[in-house]
């Protein structure tokens, strides 16, 4: 049996019938062919392994010039041992072949072709042999238009691309019993022998020669005298059982297909990235950049590289224009990546010799000075950055020297822009800043304006109003969600307010930004008037000296440092904690962000819409409440630094309490630092909450003490008699043993209401 010779570069070539079969049966012309979806993978893979290495050793091949004029027994014997392609290849030999192989002896041959040959799939009962071979290893091309790349289908045991079974295949026939007695196809693409869709086709002469003879048993059986000669119950079975073994024979060759196809993955991923090497190195050859070669993904013009195994110079010519856009593609993002990295480079060394500028300002101005991407933007730092060289910017350059001598003008013109954008924010000065809190701090404003009242004193520079305690914003981006930050919901003051500004959220939100808190201002007036104060013009700083700042008193004995009144909100309903039934005891900043909070939560009835209603605690109670409360959490909060050196300018490099103090004392020398000399806290850092005290207000109401104990706590009316009588061996205790504490020193007033007022202005 001849062979054909295989051409240069074409392993395709190489094997023998690739081309499509001239024979009757297998249809097509004869030549080479040029379409390659055409081209049935799965032959060629089968082929290969068949075929005869080529090996300098191998013997002569044998003359086979008297194989035709074999006895025909001879010859049939020879040929049922034959795999199905080769039984192809033999049909398209001669005439004489062809006759043979396509008569009555050759349908045996065929079909024994497919007879112990595992992992091939059996050849169906219903389909002839040469026909079962040709879906399996014919080219990919449709029986009914020609189109190319169309994959069998191993139930309807046709080649139907998607047009073809669009417009010919149906999905039912009538009856509708007969559906379960047709082979359907699930097929949706005829480029893929995989299954797309729930419901099935139907192939309609098919449906049709069943519903024929199903229309013929029914007629004869209508006819039949006895139940024992009805056929149509056989006829169904059987035609249940025919498409039963029809759909495991296609699963049976869907498989083997698959496989062959996984099977021959890796040798063409080898061949591929074989090709892609070659391109490479074509590539850097031309003095393309190794760099951009490498970044250069191949597989976006995969179709110009792969089904050939190697690259010649006439291949790489044809992919040559294709694959250049890409290496050109891949030299811009890398251009494009170095300067990123180059201007990156050049920010984070300007910004470093700023921080090294910056961090010799006094500790407690480290607050308020811009964030980092405002630095970034100051025109004499940007032009440096932003140089069309390539160079980086090292740390001696003469121009980065010059443009730090305008950061100190930069912060200060910075400063002053923030002020003035807060200042503005405050409602003018003619209105009292309790006045926006609800409909009902009209008659509280009237009912203190009367003709004893004082003058009112001219209003403050509307920047000096920031420093009022009544100043209150509250930075919006705190209140995204559930948020567990709340560092920003209650800021006092420029204190407050500037420190808050440098967040770093607002650089992409600044429509978060502080806003001013109508009913954090209302809360701080009414705090402002219980200890006697005037709200229109005391500062924050001011309140801090009467009632307490907001790092006094933290819990830890020896360690309040000042005053430390304490307040609670009136129009909280009372809860229980270990066993004292009462309302929180909270300092005059955290009941500002206490109604802030209160008035802005959904769900809460008590505070939206209402004046704020507050209670000063006595001396006696506070130091009862102090008993009881926990350390301050947020002398464990990472937000302390040195006020002596810079070693804790950075945010990461901030430490706790005990940590700064331990620095201060090992570092300076300083055996009793000072809070707020020797170091600080750093404002605008987010804090742990801390847990306020209740204050006994129901049940066994803490509020008595004992006449006996020199510094005693507040007790019970019970918890004193058993105190009394086992501490001090009274065996009837009495009144006279302790003395009643009042707990709250005054109230807000009550609001008047429009008939209340009328009255007093009618007196």
């Amino acid at each position: 049996m001849s062979q054909l010779s295989p051409e240069a570069d074409d392993e395709l070539l190489f094997l023998p019938f690739v081309d499509e079969d001239p024979c009757g049966e297998f249809g097509g012309s004869q030549g080479r062919v040029r379409d390659l979806t055409l081209v049935n993978n799965v032959a060629i893979e089968c082929w290969k392994v068949l075929r005869m290495p080529q090996t300098p050793n191998k013997p002569a091949a044998q003359d086979l010039s008297l194989f035709p004029q074999m006895p025909i027994d001879i010859l049939l014997e020879v040929l049922s041992h034959l795999h199905p392609l080769d039984v192809r290849h033999v049909a398209r030999v001669n005439k004489a072949f062809r006759g043979l192989l396509h008569g009555s002896h050759g349908e045996g041959i065929w079909r024994n072709a497919f007879v112990d040959r595992k992992p091939l799939p059996v050849c169906p009962a219903e389909i002839s042999g040469r026909r079962w071979t040709k879906l399996l290893f014919g080219a990919r091309e449709c029986d009914q238009c020609g189109a190319a790349d169309t994959a069998p289908d191993y139930r309807l045991w046709r080649r139907l691309c998607t047009d073809c079974m669009n417009s010919n295949l149906i999905s039912s026939i009538s009856p509708h019993e007969l559906n379960s007695l047709v082979v359907k196809t699930y097929r949706e693409d005829g480029r893929t022998s995989a299954a797309d869709s729930q419901s099935g086709r139907l192939w309609p002469a098919d449906a049709t020669a069943i519903a024929e003879e199903y229309e013929r048993l029914k007629s004869g059986d209508a006819e039949a005298a006895e139940e024992s000669l009805l056929r149509l119950p056989t006829f169904i079975e059987a035609r249940r059982e025919a498409v039963r073994i029809i759909e495991e024979r296609a699963e049976e060759a869907e498989a083997w297909s698959d496989q062959v196809h996984d099977d021959s993955l890796p040798m063409w991923g080898k061949r591929y990235r074989r090709v892609v090497r070659s391109v490479r190195k074509r590539l850097i050859e031309e003095g393309h950049d190794p760099r951009d070669v490498e970044d250069t993904d191949m597989d976006a013009k995969m179709t110009y590289l792969e089904n050939f195994p190697r690259l010649t110079s006439k291949r790489w010519n044809k992919a040559r224009p294709h694959i250049l856009p890409l290496v050109y593609d891949a030299r811009a993002e890398r251009l494009t990546l170095e300067r990123v990295q180059l201007v990156a480079n050049r920010t984070s060394a300007a910004c470093s010799a700023v921080s090294h500028v910056l961090r010799t300002a006094p500790a407690e101005t480290w607050a308020y000075i811009p964030p980092q991407y405002t630095i970034e933007a100051m025109p004499q730092l940007q032009e440096l950055i932003q140089d069309p060289s390539d160079t980086p910017l090292p740390d001696d350059d003469p121009g980065l020297a010059d443009a730090l001598l305008e950061l100190p003008a930069f912060v200060a013109a910075w400063r002053e822009e923030k002020q003035a954008l807060l200042a503005s924010l405050l409602p003018p000065p003619s209105l009292p800043a309790e006045a926006e809190c609800g409909p009902s701090s009209s008659s509280f404003s009237s009912s203190s304006s009367s003709a004893l009242t004082p003058p009112i004193p001219p209003p403050p520079p509307p920047l000096a109003r920031l420093e009022l305690a009544t100043s209150v914003f509250t930075c919006l981006g705190s209140w995204v969600g559930r948020m567990s930050v709340t560092a920003g919901r209650a800021l006092i003051g420029w204190a407050g307010a500037g420190a808050h500004l440098r967040c770093r959220s607002l650089k992409n939100y600044w429509e978060r930004r502080p806003h001013y808190a109508a009913e954090g201002a209302a809360a701080a007036a009414a705090l402002l008037r219980l200890v006697g104060l005037d709200p229109a013009v005391t500062t924050a700083k001011q309140m801090d000296e009467v009632c307490g700042g907001e790092m006094r008193g933290c819990g830890v004995q020896g360690k309040t440092g000042g005053p430390d009144t304490r307040f609670v909100c009136l129009l909280c309903p009372v809860e229980a904690c270990r066993g004292v039934r009462g309302r929180r005891a909270m300092r005059w900043r955290e009941c500002v962000q206490h109604f802030i909070e209160r008035s802005r939560v959904g769900g809460d009835v008590a505070h939206p819409g209402v004046p704020p209603a507050f209670g000063l605690l006595t001396d006696e109670a506070v130091d009862d409440l102090r008993r009881r409360e926990a350390p301050d959490p947020v002398l464990q909060d990472a937000a302390w630094a040195c006020a002596l050196c810079s070693a804790h300018y950075d945010s990461h490099s901030r430490t706790t309490y005990e940590g700064v103090e331990e620095h201060v004392r090992t570092r300076h020398q300083i055996e009793d630092p000072e809070q707020g000399t020797h170091f600080l806290y750093v404002a605008g850092s987010e804090r742990t909450p801390r847990v306020p005290a209740l204050l006994s207000q129901e049940g066994n109401v803490l509020e008595l003490r004992c006449n006996r104990c020199v510094k005693g706590k507040l007790r019970s009316l019970r918890d004193i008699k058993r105190h009394v009588a086992d501490k001090h061996e009274i065996s009837s205790p009495s009144g006279a043993d302790w003395t009643k504490v009042e707990v709250i020193l005054r109230t807000t007033p009550r609001p008047l209401t429009e008939a209340e007022g009328e009255d007093l202005n009618l007196d």
